[in-house]
């Protein structure tokens, strides 16, 4: 599927690589560092950090030329997982602009023809996808053309933002070098034999010869370089999860180490999906140990929420229940984006508990009690009286809150229940009861109903004789014999 759009703009990550690996180590920036494909001699530098582009390393040497400038350079190898998850996040930025984006390494393309109601012109609207860019930890150029393909030639080569308006693509592609161009090792030194060193040059060369000096591309690359390429977006896949995560150079056992790390991580995924405007629900933490294994846990949010803060402490609590078993080796962390709880206060309403403060409480009472024993009561669907479960706490919308509460009818009566059930004495004449004793109750029996007789299953065993009974002030009452024990009980009081 492709799409045709009127203006197009293309945000590009120049040394791509390198800036995938300074958003996850944002430490090492000042380091001499170089970023290629390999760990051999023979490796490409892809690229370099500012220390050791001033000693003169550069981007295509081999990592031997470049330990021969710089001695104490240091050689890192970009991680697949690194790589995909600086792509999400550039398709992230797009997004939150454009419905049609097509994301690769290092550059993303969207369809922008219909945001003038949002900005005024399209340098404000470049300007805004910078900042949107930076607050991923990816730094870039904007460049607004009527093609795709132009807006990305033009991106490559000018800083900052730039605007071409339609009909001069042209006057702003004749300036620009050849190493804009997708050209092989062989086609870039055959044009520079030839002494052409600008898109004006190349473009000046008769169409119908290059086949024969440049192969089958002549012809594409030609109308490239003259911005004739309506080429339409080809838009990527979202991605289905948000996903962030980092290998460690040493085993790590100690938690407070990790909880450091995984806040990098919360702080890159929070960013990421504040930049869609989302927030996080539900997310697993991964940790990979050394030599071989995955240990996940998984923690639970009340709410979606945007605070990093909020979710650092809730992995602080989930780890220290659930303490790293082997040495951890890396880190992980994924979440399935979610709409934000709109939270809107009453004018009339009374101090209230935000849901990120009851998130952290919970978190809090679930690693003192224990997993599956914090939420709220509901009863189960049994004739055994008294039973109940623990499910996951709902918070009330406003929605719940705007309702009318309906009154109970007059007739209806609430089951104060006694626990434990206190001890009792009953004085029986023949089947009939007639008097009961127990603590703070005493007095002879006006009416009685009953036996009911129960049988327990799990979690309420033996055979049990329910009694409801009324006493001279008032209070009715239920009671039960315990066949098994022999004794009698106060269960529980009628309101």
């Amino acid at each position: 599927m492709s799409l045709t759009c009127e203006r197009v703009a293309c945000l590009w990550i120049p040394s791509w690589t390198l800036q995938a690996l300074l958003r996850v180590r944002p430490e090492l920036r000042s380091q001499k560092l170089v970023v290629s494909d390999g760990l051999l001699p023979t490796s490409v530098v892809l690229g370099a950090t500012l220390p050791v582009r001033q000693m003169g390393v550069r981007v295509g040497q081999t990592v031997a030329q470049a330990r021969a400038v710089c001695g104490e350079l240091q050689v890192q190898v970009l991680s697949e997982a690194n790589r995909q998850a600086a792509r999400d996040a550039l398709y992230d930025v797009a997004s939150a602009f454009s419905p049609s984006v097509e994301c690769g390494d290092g550059y993303a393309l969207l369809g922008v023809g219909d945001m003038a109601k949002l900005f005024p012109d399209e340098k404000m609207l470049g300007k805004a996808l910078l900042i949107q860019a930076e607050s991923v930890r990816l730094h870039g150029r904007v460049a607004i053309a009527s093609h795709a393909a132009t807006a990305k030639l033009i991106a490559r080569a000018r800083i900052d933002v730039t605007v071409v308006a339609p009909g001069e693509e042209k006057l702003y592609l004749r300036a620009l070098p050849l190493s804009v161009l997708p050209l092989t090792a062989a086609q870039s030194l055959l044009l520079s034999r030839f002494g052409l060193r600008t898109l004006g040059d190349f473009i000046a060369l008769p169409r119908t010869k290059l086949p024969a000096r440049l192969g089958k591309d002549g012809l594409r690359l030609h109308r490239l370089a003259a911005g004739e390429d309506d080429s339409p977006l080809q838009p990527t896949t979202p991605p289905v999860e948000i996903r962030e995560s980092i290998d460690l150079d040493e085993p790590e056992h100690s938690l407070e180490p990790l909880l450091f790390l995984l806040r990098g991580l919360a702080d890159r995924m929070m960013a990421r999906l504040k930049a869609m405007s989302l927030a996080c629900g539900d997310f697993t933490v991964e940790l990979l140990q050394k030599p071989q294994g995955v240990q996940r846990v998984e923690v639970k949010v009340a709410t979606p929420t945007r605070e990093v803060a909020t979710l650092t402490e809730l992995l602080r609590l989930s780890l220290s229940a659930h303490p790293p078993e082997l040495a951890v080796r890396g880190l992980s962390v994924r979440t399935v984006a979610q709409r934000p709880r709109s939270l809107q206060l009453g004018l009339f309403d009374g101090e209230q508990l935000l849901p990120e403060r009851l998130m952290t409480l919970l978190g809090r009472l679930q690693a003192l009690c224990g997993e599956g024993r914090v939420g709220q009561a509901s009863a189960m669907d049994s004739h055994l009286p008294g039973l109940c479960e623990v499910v996951p706490l709902k918070l009330p919308s406003s929605r719940d809150r705007d309702e009318p509460v309906v009154s109970d009818p007059q007739h209806r009566m609430a089951l104060h229940m006694l626990r434990p059930p206190r001890a009792a004495t009953v004085r029986m004449n023949g089947a009939r009861l007639t008097h009961l004793h127990s603590d703070g109750l005493s007095g002879p029996v006006l009416r009685a109903g009953g036996p009911y007789r129960i049988r327990g299953s799990v979690g309420n065993e033996g055979l049990r004789d329910y009694y409801d009974v009324e006493l001279p002030g008032g209070e009715a009452l239920r009671l039960f014999f315990d066949r098994d024990e022999g004794n009698w009980f106060l269960d529980a009081r009628y309101d």
